[in-house]
């Protein structure tokens, strides 16, 4: 799509940005810090051309105007041309529901996804998925080394997304992979195309298992897709696809680069890292200040369904806008000194799960997850060491703001069997 023009006075706030770019993953709270100081409501001509939201009022107010701003995702039959999502530019023609849908789609699919996150849901799982953990650290703790990434961050959340869908666990990379790389690379990166084919294998499989389970019914998401209803009506093979899509990107990739920044952090500080050792009933507080500080959901996109004036801010129908959730978190309009890690930020008002009705649905579960996680390396490998040579960010954190590979020593220890 060719880059737009900029028509009125209300686009003249044009800056250079691309936040896929190599330059953006390195230094995005300066690049943020800046524009919230001289241009907060900036226009870039890139991907077609989009505002950028970076105060947190104006993030929380698109977010929040529904009736304004839609995530919608529309794909044309003939052309292929995708319209609208909740990323810049889009990831995939597949939309991610509930996340690109509005109203009253929205409301049918996440009231029937909610009894699968609900707290006590995410409760239930939280032995089995500690004893994955400690599975996990076993693998290695007699070698004293570690990649928090390929060891640990990936895989646990890959098999609780596997236990969640109903597919085996050893599948869960096969899954995984294809889905990290559709999020870290730029779709002008060769990779890219490599990846996205590799989903088909995903999409195969759950076709072969909605087929089984409308045959044998179980007890999981698999089961309630194939078998269960949405205001009504049973759900057809596309829309089973894309929440089965939704579930794994938001499952595989989100609580991974959470957690991977969060040991990053405290490997760089280990005085963050014996308080929350001496102090275990600080993480459910810290988890919000990570969330927050490195907000892993970088910035999602909102689109304007006509032409809108919010708080003096002019869109016209079809403008593209990215909420900078990266920048918001960090505003010091709301944030006491808001490039700290303060472990016992209270109350922390940040929106790194989201706003509005596209609030994650999963939070739960990635709460749960990363405690648990940060609680075994802290109580198995406490004085672990980064080995900040062979850390390697995420090519592109336009999407998601992770690692690749986070590699640490340790000193050994005994596996617990």
């Amino acid at each position: 799509m060719a880059s737009r023009t900029i028509p009125d006075a209300s686009k003249q706030c044009p800056v250079t940005f691309d936040h896929h770019s190599r330059d953006h993953a390195d230094n995005y709270p300066k690049i943020y810090a800046e524009l919230r100081e001289t241009c907060p409501r900036a226009w870039s001509a890139s991907y077609g051309g989009h505002w950028i939201a970076t105060r947190y009022q104006d993030v929380l107010a698109i977010a929040q105007a529904k009736d304004s701003f839609t995530s919608d995702k529309t794909v044309d039959p003939v052309t292929g041309e995708v319209r609208g999502g909740n990323t810049i530019p889009s990831l995939s023609p597949y939309r991610l529901l509930p996340n690109e849908s509005d109203s009253p789609e929205w409301e049918g699919i996440r009231t029937f996804l909610n009894r699968r996150f609900s707290p006590k849901t995410v409760e239930a799982r939280r032995i089995q998925t500690r004893t994955w953990v400690n599975e996990l650290i076993d693998r290695v703790i007699e070698t004293g080394h570690i990649d928090f990434l390929e060891d640990f961050t990936n895989p646990l959340p890959g098999y609780v997304t596997m236990e969640i869908f109903g597919f085996p666990l050893s599948d869960w990379n096969r899954f995984a992979d294809p889905a990290h790389r559709l999020i870290y690379l730029r779709q002008d990166d060769e990779g890219f195309a490599e990846a996205f084919a590799n989903l088909d294998y995903f999409r195969q499989r759950v076709d072969e298992e909605i087929e089984d389970r409308r045959r044998s019914p179980r007890d999981d998401m698999l089961s309630m897709l194939a078998n269960g209803e949405v205001d009504g009506a049973p759900l057809d093979r596309k829309r089973i696809q894309e929440i089965s899509w939704q579930i794994l990107a938001g499952g595989v990739d989100t609580t991974t680069a959470l957690t991977a920044n969060t040991l990053v952090h405290l490997g760089r500080h280990p005085e963050h890292r014996q308080r929350l050792i001496d102090e275990p009933e600080l993480l459910p507080i810290a988890c919000e200040e990570f969330v927050r500080y490195f907000s892993p959901v970088h910035g999602p996109a909102r689109n304007a369904k006509a032409d809108v004036d919010l708080d003096g801010w002019h869109f016209d129908k079809g403008d593209r806008v990215t909420l900078a959730y990266s920048s918001a978190n960090r505003d010091p309009e709301v944030f006491e000194d808001p490039e700290e890690v303060k472990l016992d930020r209270f109350p922390n008002r940040h929106i790194g799960f989201g706003a509005g009705m596209h609030r994650c649905v999963g939070n739960n579960l990635a709460r749960m997850m990363f405690q648990e996680m940060i609680t075994g390396v802290l109580s198995r490998m406490p004085e672990y060491r980064i080995i900040e040579e062979g850390l390697r960010r995420y090519n592109s954190i336009g999407n998601i703001n992770g690692w690749i590979h986070v590699p640490a020593e340790f000193t050994p220890g005994r596996k617990l069997g």
